[in-house]
């Protein structure tokens, strides 16, 4: 899935930036981190405002090469789905960013929902980072 731009409080597109990066696979929408000068994918589960996301599909052989992000806003709803149940989610609740950053996961986490279409693995929230 990704966390996806659905809405911006001011409706400014959001610029992008391009960082070097570490070697790996990256996906549109997946949040990263920054790790030895280098933007890299989160290893674990984030309780923490990842910096960044990727907005291309690239596969990186070897360090010191260029990846587009754009850089996680407090004025921006994000669109992501729920990688696994989170029965206790809620409008108003925290959600964490699940490992490899591409979905929001159950646990204290600075994703806060302000809407969701349901509780199940799958189902789409929407969130802002505070």
């Amino acid at each position: 899935m990704g966390f996806f731009v659905h809405k911006s409080d001011t409706g400014a597109v959001v610029p992008w930036e391009y960082l070097i990066a570490a070697e790996g696979d990256y996906v549109p929408g997946q949040l990263l981190t920054v790790a030895d000068g280098e933007l890299t994918a989160l290893a674990a589960a984030s309780t923490a405002t990842p910096p960044y996301v990727c907005m291309a599909e690239k596969t990186i052989v070897e360090g010191d090469a260029i990846l587009p992000v754009t850089r996680i806003r407090k004025d921006v709803i994000y669109e992501t789905a729920l990688s696994a149940a989170a029965a206790a989610a809620a409008v108003g609740g925290k959600l964490q960013v699940a490992a490899g950053g591409k979905m929001a996961a159950s646990g204290a986490g600075t994703f806060e929902i302000v809407s969701l279409e349901g509780k199940a693995a799958g189902d789409t929230v929407r969130g802002r980072f505070a």
